[in-house]
């Protein structure tokens, strides 16, 4: 991967979260990871075959860092998630290759 084809992101852990009567969800951490990725719009026949309407919703982001991702993990991708620290995109699909290729969702 190209050194200038890579933006600061960060990474939000998925994380359980239990409320006061006891019910359980998922959320994200406080705590952020920035990571060094690429990340681009999803295309192409097979993703659109693979998500059909959705697709406007999914990006694909390359990725060769150090850091383990795992499906449900949130990104930060807008400056607007970056300041509210709400991931606006989840990990729905890791894919490795000499990189790891890592398809992301929008969280609605």
């Amino acid at each position: 991967m190209r050194i200038k084809s890579k933006k600061p992101y960060l990474l939000k852990r998925k994380i359980l979260i239990e409320d006061n009567e006891g019910g359980k969800y998922t959320g994200y951490s406080e705590e952020a990871i920035e990571i060094k990725a690429s990340i681009s719009p999803a295309s192409g026949k097979l993703q659109a075959e693979i998500y059909g309407e959705r697709l406007n919703y999914i990006l694909n982001m390359l990725y060769d860092g150090n850091i383990e991702l795992k499906e449900g993990d949130g990104i930060c991708y807008t400056t607007y998630a970056i300041s509210t620290k709400t991931p606006d995109y989840k990990i729905i699909s890791i894919k490795p290759y000499s990189h790891l290729m890592v398809e992301l969702e929008k969280i609605l």
